[in-house]
């Protein structure tokens, strides 16, 4: 399994070198303890799924032939369903529609 993080991440980080700190974590697959992270469905059910980072980390998730693409990071799960609200605000001003995968991808 690859994570690939969206140049438009998501986040409710109050502070930069915390989340600086968690970006690397992320990229290098080691435990975070309290993070949340919004992806794209892995099996095409769905709009965004949220998953407990550390979840992501387990030998079922790892042995998956998927990219993980991450759109937003929070400390919270409250604070992760907020994002996904922020994301579907920001996807229908745009398009007007829920086009999750084109937002990201423009």
């Amino acid at each position: 399994m690859k994570f690939k993080i969206s140049e438009k991440l998501y986040t409710d980080s109050d502070s930069d070198k915390l989340f600086r700190r968690n970006m690397i974590k992320i990229k290098l697959k080691r435990p975070v303890n309290g993070l949340y992270v919004v992806t794209l469905p892995l099996y095409e059910a769905g709009i965004m799924e949220i998953y407990d980072y550390n979840e992501l980390l387990q030998p079922y998730y790892r042995k998956l032939k998927k990219t993980v693409d991450i759109l937003g990071v929070s400390k919270t799960r409250e604070g992760a369903k907020q994002l996904t609200c922020d994301i579907l605000e920001d996807v229908y001003s745009e398009y007007g529609k829920a086009d999750i995968k084109t937002f990201f991808q423009s």
